[in-house]
């Protein structure tokens, strides 16, 4: 009777396991998508004071443009301080990628655990998001470079300024570099958006089937 009870025991147990291996996968595919989404949060708070950072850039770009070389003391003056801007939305842009990186690790896991999960629906259904994410994480990368890109440009402009016999030639060649820089940006920032916008989607369709 003992021996029944113990192998009755076991059987459960058993049971109780292969249940856990169906629902663990699961459970650590939406744990990680949880993460993600958490780290996504913080980057979009670290870009929001970017663009303060950025609109502030165009208020001094507007006040050198209006002073004009005439007046190079205070042209130099607020170069000097849009360089030092530059190098804070340097730095803000590093802080942004931080947490895309941290974003990426966590699908890692995603892909590690959806291996392990048996539903061959469910299998599809994450691994079309997974696709997207991939897509969106190389589309930031690309607004990444092309972002540094521009902000070179940009402190070559503004150090240009400081030199009171720069010509008007010179500077109108670095202002094309800069507009070619921030067209290419935005060409990438769109494609970045659109699978943003894919990602939101599918990550909506893929909770909504998930719980």
């Amino acid at each position: 009777m003992k021996q029944a009870k113990l192998f009755f025991l076991i059987l459960c147990l058993m049971v109780f396991v292969q249940g856990c291996k169906v629902l663990g996968p699961e459970k650590e595919v939406m744990d990680a998508l949880e993460k993600m989404a958490k780290y996504e949060d913080k980057m979009n708070k670290e870009h929001e004071q970017l663009v303060r950072l950025e609109q502030e850039q165009t208020k001094l770009y507007n006040e050198i443009m209006d002073l004009g070389m005439k007046r190079f003391s205070e042209v130099s003056k607020l170069s000097r301080k849009a360089q030092v801007l530059i190098e804070k939305r340097n730095k803000q842009i590093e802080e942004e990628y931080k947490n895309i990186e941290k974003a990426e690790e966590q699908l890692t896991i995603v892909k590690e655990s959806l291996s392990h999960v048996q539903d061959e629906t469910m299998k599809k259904q994450a691994s079309s998001l997974i696709k997207i994410i991939g897509k969106r994480y190389d589309a930031y990368k690309s607004v990444y470079d092309h972002y540094h890109k521009a902000l070179a440009l940009e402190k070559e402009f503004y150090r240009l300024l400081e030199d009171e016999h720069i010509t008007l030639e010179k500077l109108q060649h670095q202002t094309d570099q800069i507009n070619r820089a921030y067209k290419e940006l935005l060409s990438a920032n769109d494609q970045f958006n659109d699978y943003t916008e894919q990602y939101n989607q599918e990550k909506k369709r893929l909770y909504r089937e998930w719980k």
